[in-house]
């Protein structure tokens, strides 16, 4: 099936369930920084380099694994609205694809059940109040046989969707004292994911963050934030190649990817896209969206000269002033 097909599908069996609305990407209040995290895209434009150019290689390393493409799962959580045992069946459609799972808010059972299809996993646990309930999550997921452990800083207000707040309670600030002590009590690679400015970026490399996610979480944090594209590049001058750098919220293609692929990004994860493909057909449907999307970013870097990922920069974007 093509992408759009999927999609259609996908939104069909979810608008029969009465659900569509919940993966709409609906933001914050006025929901403006949902709607700007798909429309902030379109500022970019891509520039044509044909002559001497190869069919390009997406593979890529991270946490010394090999993958076939830069899309990841997003940290996703739930989904039980979309079908039965929906993060093990997620997470079989990524391994099919030869992607990389990250789970969010989940059970034990739940966690082991992905860890169980052989796909490398990344556990992010809530910035709970409770620091000894998130050291528990991280053993309990290092000891399941996780590839990395992390944490949303950006949630520790709780989510917020139109003027419905979820979760706030039972979140709590982190202090860079509190993130050291999570670093330091797993040997796994740590994440702060929720990054979105080049301090707390500078804050998260001298805690011995292991990765971060420079993200607005799909606009459920507050009204009218910053892209993550906006941000990218100056957390970029600040992270160099220490440590890897993933970004999420609102990509839903391939053109996408890249464009973040440019500005510095290492990887992408994707969380919306994969849910549809879920929807629309199971695992089998996961690992058609992870396909379709890393060809169209293979398609993409082989007309602008890009033989492999590391050639992917800035330099085949053309930003413009306006948005159509």
């Amino acid at each position: 099936m093509r992408y759009g097909e999927l999609i259609q599908k996908a939104e069909e069996a979810l608008e029969a369930k009465g659900v569509l609305k919940n993966y709409r990407g609906l933001g914050a209040e006025t929901g403006y920084t949902g709607r700007f995290n798909f429309e902030y895209f379109k500022a970019f434009g891509f520039k044509l380099r044909m002559i001497d150019s190869v069919l390009a290689d997406t593979e890529i390393t991270l946490f010394n694994r090999r993958f076939k493409t830069p899309i990841t799962s997003g940290a996703l959580s739930g989904m039980t609205n979309v079908t039965d045992n929906p993060l093990s069946k997620l997470a079989t459609g990524v391994k099919e694809a030869g992607s990389m799972m990250w789970v969010g808010i989940t059970t034990s059972d739940q966690f082991l059940s992905v860890i169980k299809t052989g796909v490398p996993t990344v556990r992010i646990v809530k910035p709970y109040a409770d620091m000894q309930k998130m050291i528990s999550e991280i053993k309990e997921a290092e000891e399941a046989g996780a590839i990395a452990v992390g944490t949303d800083v950006d949630f520790f207000y709780g989510g917020k969707v139109g003027d419905h707040t979820f979760a706030p309670g039972a979140m709590g600030p982190k202090s860079t004292d509190q993130l050291k002590e999570l670093v330091a009590i797993t040997k796994l690679p740590f994440i702060h994911k929720g990054i979105l400015s080049a301090s707390d970026a500078e804050k998260a490399m001298k805690i011995g963050a292991g990765a971060i996610v420079v993200s607005n979480h799909a606009g459920a944090v507050i009204d009218y934030c910053a892209h993550p594209l906006e941000v990218l590049p100056e957390i970029k001058s600040v992270i160099g190649n220490s440590m890897p750098i993933f970004v999420d919220s609102g990509f839903r293609r391939g053109a996408d990817v890249m464009k973040a692929l440019a500005l510095g990004a290492d990887a992408v994860c994707m969380g919306n896209a994969l849910i549809m493909g879920l929807a629309a057909n199971e695992s089998q449907g996961v690992t058609e969206i992870i396909n379709i999307l890393n060809e169209e970013i293979r398609r993409i870097m082989s007309v602008t000269g890009c033989t492999n990922l590391k050639d992917i920069k800035a330099d085949i974007l053309v930003k413009r002033s306006f948005i159509i």
